[in-house]
């Protein structure tokens, strides 16, 4: 990290309270303010401003004025929070604070735990589709293992849904969309009162799109949209004391495959004599490596390529969910969370992009069900001591069938394909508490704690098969049944001082885990299926300020931080070309975050975060055929030096309404791909995005209609790389290219 990127970062608020305070000179009379914003981070209504903890948040009113789509436009909010979805709606691959999981396998589990409503979601397909009628939506950094339990070693990400009001008033809106590449969306919710206790709002979501990357096979375009998502929510107060909201969700996708770019590694000059030699990353990002059948791209342009078949990716979705909030006493309150979700996903993947595949997978069809129940009680919150206590039990099983077609070099295993089937079991139970006391008028302490107990088995089998899927063998080429469990404990201290009613100065310590597991990914070898890896622990210290200046027109938070990693566990393909997760090493990563939102005048309002990191791997060395290779030291996959996040929106009143001019630019340095901190395995260089919007508001505030674009200098970014070393090619993802459109809104 360089002082010098500090310096401008710290001299921002100055500058901004510079440019405030003029502008106050001139409208004296008019009061405006950054509206307050209430969390639920740690599990009971706060002002974000007064709690220890680093979060992040966006109400309503900013998720419509950012045009979100997706979990995947968070990138742009947060400081450290990187969400890339190059498998389309399923499988996000989540980075916060460097901190994520590059695992694409059905079983792979986020190290940022994403829940909908309060409800754990585990699959990760079935994270990106909620993303509409939404209330609130709430980031938390950090470790949150006390209060969200496991899998949330990086942070937690939490979605609300827009509840119907019990006001008696039917209320909603319609909104429509069109783009290029033949985009069209709608939108729409409503709540409509049922009786004087009784209230329901119905929302839905239909988007369609073109694909942006050519087939060259047969000119048709690939990467396109076809999904859908819909909400009922059904709410019932029969008095002042009980709140129960009953949530049934679902969605869906139908596309093709989001389809990578084929690149090659070997020299083809030595290839021709018998030899496999890896080029230099110069000449594999040029284009000029083969793979391991002699296949080179002859397309320069990364948006066309050349597959040898047709994809698809299909997912359903639904989840049903239950939240009671019982109020008795003098405040205290009982909160019970029931949750089921489901999530079906089918995908047919070209594993590496080319006319001469080397195999085609096709992932499924898998099931994943889950069942989750916490009970929380919590104590008034108007005394020197508050404090809540819990618990939470979940359970999922999840049924896979992948198939890995590999006619093409059936000499690197005897046989030309194998199926791979697996089911398993995970089990986990846990018990909570946290509590504040107020030492003084100013300093407030924070301890909270949690024990974790989770069983997992899987039955895991494997058969070599021809490419028909009919089997070679008599028998499996191996059927394993693992069982393991573990018991872990998460925690959290904080102390935070109350400097002045609008400045509050924090440091915390927290633990967190994420789970172990088995290694379910393309294996036909027994003694890899049979390889388990434990859990990663986590120790983390941070020290925060959160600010709100010039009459609340000011708000600045920034929070150091330093993480203390053991048993982290990395995803790699091995020299055979198989998948392992293992715990490698130890880590360390340190970080700086900036937030900052201003109201410079009446009229114009800006936003700024920027995250630094100074991540590496410690004590890391792993056997390469004959050799061991030394990976400390060298960067945490997905963890970027700096982020840059600017938004700017100057609102003009008029007669017939207000226009609204907004723009968001995003900078992220470079980042690896890889844990060997190789350069063809990475983004190649810093990433850049603007956002930007025209938008008219009526009088009435009823009808809006707006012009925009994302990615507006059509850039063109590396997302991800992975590369199979020994078929000696690289699968390449790019961003979405320049998309632009109209959309038009009421509300009523």
């Amino acid at each position: 990290m360089k002082v010098s990127q500090y310096a401008v970062l710290a001299a921002l608020p100055a500058m901004v309270l510079s440019t405030t305070g003029t502008a106050q000179s001139t409208v004296e009379q008019n009061i405006f303010a950054i509206e307050e914003i209430v969390v639920s981070a740690q599990r009971r209504q706060e002002s974000m401003q007064d709690i220890p903890v680093a979060v992040s948040a966006l109400d309503a009113k900013r998720i419509r004025e950012s045009g979100f789509e997706d979990i995947e436009d968070l990138s742009a909010v947060a400081p450290n929070l990187h969400i890339s979805a190059l498998w389309g709606t399923s499988s996000p691959k989540i980075f916060m604070r460097g901190i994520g999981n590059n695992n694409f396998n059905q079983t792979a589990e986020s190290k940022i735990a994403v829940y909908l409503d309060q409800v754990y979601l585990s699959a990760p397909s079935g994270q990106l589709f909620q993303m509409y009628d939404l209330e609130r939506i709430e980031v938390l950094r950090g470790p949150q293992g006390t209060l969200y339990g496991k899998n949330a070693t990086g942070g937690a990400i939490s979605v609300y849904s827009k509840l119907p009001e019990m006001d008696g008033e039917t209320d909603g809106y319609v909104s429509a969309s069109y783009g290029n590449y033949d985009a069209m969306k709608f939108e729409g919710a409503a709540t409509v009162p049922l009786s004087e206790t009784l209230s329901a709002r119905v929302a839905g979501t239909y988007s369609k799109r073109d694909g942006y990357l050519t087939d060259a096979r047969n000119g048709e375009k690939v990467n396109d949209i076809d999904e859908w998502a819909a909400r009922g929510i059904i709410r019932w107060q029969p008095n002042a004391d009980v709140d129960l909201k009953l949530n049934i969700h679902g969605g869906g996708s139908s596309s093709t495959h989001n389809n990578s770019v084929h690149r090659g590694i070997f020299d083809p000059v030595a290839l021709g004599s018998g030899q496999f030699v890896k080029l230099s990353a110069a000449d594999i990002i040029a284009g000029n490596g083969v793979d391991i059948l002699g296949y080179q791209d002859p397309n320069p342009d990364p948006y066309v390529n050349t597959y040898e078949g047709d994809t698809f990716a299909k997912i359903d979705l639904v989840g049903v969910s239950l939240v009671g909030d019982f109020s008795f006493g003098d405040g205290y309150t009982i909160t019970t969370v029931s949750g089921f979700e489901q999530s079906k996903r089918h995908v047919l993947q070209e594993g590496n992009g080319a006319p001469s595949t080397i195999f085609t997978i096709d992932w499924g069809p898998s099931t994943f069900r889950s069942y989750s129940q916490e009970i929380r009680l919590s104590s008034p919150d108007d005394g020197a001591f508050s404090w809540l206590i819990g618990a939470f039990a979940f359970t999922e099983k999840g049924d896979v069938n992948n198939f890995y077609n590999m006619a093409s070099v059936n000499f690197a295993l005897g046989f030309d394909a194998f199926n791979q089937f697996y089911v398993q079991h995970t089990d986990t139970y846990a018990a909570f508490a946290q509590g504040s006391y107020d030492i003084t008028d100013k300093f407030t302490l924070t301890l909270g704690g949690r024990i974790n107990y989770e069983k997992r088995d899987v039955d895991h089998q494997s058969y070599a098969t021809d490419s028909a899927r009919t089997s070679v063998f008599p028998g499996p080429l191996f059927d394993v049944q693992l069982e393991e469990s573990w018991s872990e404990w998460s925690g959290r201290a904080a102390l935070d001082y109350k400097i002045s009613d609008d400045i509050l100065a924090f440091i915390s310590m927290n633990r967190g885990f994420t789970s172990g597991g088995f290694n379910t990914g393309a294996f036909n070898d027994p003694l890899g299926a049979a390889e388990i890896y434990n859990p990663e622990v986590i120790l983390s210290y941070e020290a925060g300020l959160k600010t709100t200046l010039l009459n609340k027109r000011v708000r600045f938070n920034t929070t150091a931080f330093l993480y203390d990693y053991s048993d982290l566990q990395v995803f790699t393909f091995n020299a055979a070309g198989q998948q392992f997760i293992e715990n490698a090493s130890d880590a360390e990563v340190k970080g700086l975050e900036f937030e900052l939102q201003a109201l410079v005048t009446q009229n114009l309002e800006i936003g700024v975060s920027a995250g630094f990191l100074d991540s590496e791997y410690k004590n890391f060395t792993r056997a390469n055929g004959a050799t061991v290779e030394d990976l400390s030291g060298n960067k945490l996959i997905g963890a970027p030096s700096t982020q840059l996040n600017l938004v700017a929106t100057y609102t003009l009143p008029t007669e017939i309404g207000d226009f609204a001019l907004r723009g968001d630019f995003s900078y992220t340095s470079n980042r690896y791909y890889d844990e060997r901190e190789l350069d063809e395995i990475s983004s190649e260089g810093a990433t850049t995005n603007l956002n930007a919007s025209l938008k008219w508001t009526s009088k009435g505030e009823n009808i809006e209609a707006s012009l925009w674009a994302r990615n507006l200098t059509n850039e063109v970014n590396i997302i991800d790389v992975v590369e199979v070393g020994l078929f000696g090619y690289q699968n390449v993802w790019y961003n979405t290219p320049r998309t632009y459109g109209i959309s038009l809104s009421y509300m009523f």
